[in-house]
């Protein structure tokens, strides 16, 4: 039981990124089909990513942890302008639809974390290894859809500053993480 609870507190960890990004990217609102095709992706990639991880780390061992959350960090920052700079381009408030790889992006670059916590896996929990990585992946699809949900509502709060507001936030996001691994 203990190994379990351990486990849930690292999954909700490795969900803050996409909680924080769903959040940003709510702002801007969102459908609700959208958000739970998203929700589901992010999810999808926090159960493949650490799986990833788990074999590379085998053989690659723990530089590609670095160069992993630097990708990410990069990825979430250019989301970030990308956003702050459509906020002064266009002034009415439109849902945003993630396309097929702009979605597949944004999942990678919020589960590269859970990529890098992979090389450790096997030494940290004595249960089955489909058992952690699914623990993880619905962790963080709960997580995405909670912060796309109350993005939404604080963008309808915010009005036509959301866009900026939420790419502004994306890329601190971005920059604490490229900052924390520097």
């Amino acid at each position: 039981m203990d190994d379990f609870i351990t486990l849930l507190i690292l999954a909700g960890a490795l969900g803050t990124d996409a909680t924080s990004v769903a959040m940003a990217i709510g702002m801007n609102g969102i459908e609700r089909g959208q958000i739970s095709i998203t929700s589901i992706t992010v999810g999808l990639f926090h159960v493949i990513m650490p799986l990833i991880g788990l074999y590379l780390g085998k053989i690659f061992g723990t530089f590609l942890g670095n160069v992993a959350s630097i990708i990410g960090a990069v990825i979430i920052i250019i989301l970030g302008i990308n956003m702050l700079r459509e906020s002064f381009n266009n002034k009415s408030i439109s849902y945003i639809n993630l396309n097929g790889w702009q979605m597949v992006l944004l999942a990678l670059s919020v589960s590269l974390d859970s990529f890098s916590v992979g090389f450790s896996l096997g030494t940290f929990f004595s249960m089955r290894k489909t058992t952690i990585v699914l623990t993880i992946g619905i962790v963080a699809a709960l997580m995405t859809a909670a912060g796309m949900i109350a993005g939404k509502n604080l963008g309808k709060v915010l009005g036509d500053k959301a866009e900026a507001v939420g790419g502004i936030i994306l890329m601190f996001i971005g920059l604490k993480i490229l900052f924390g691994v520097i």
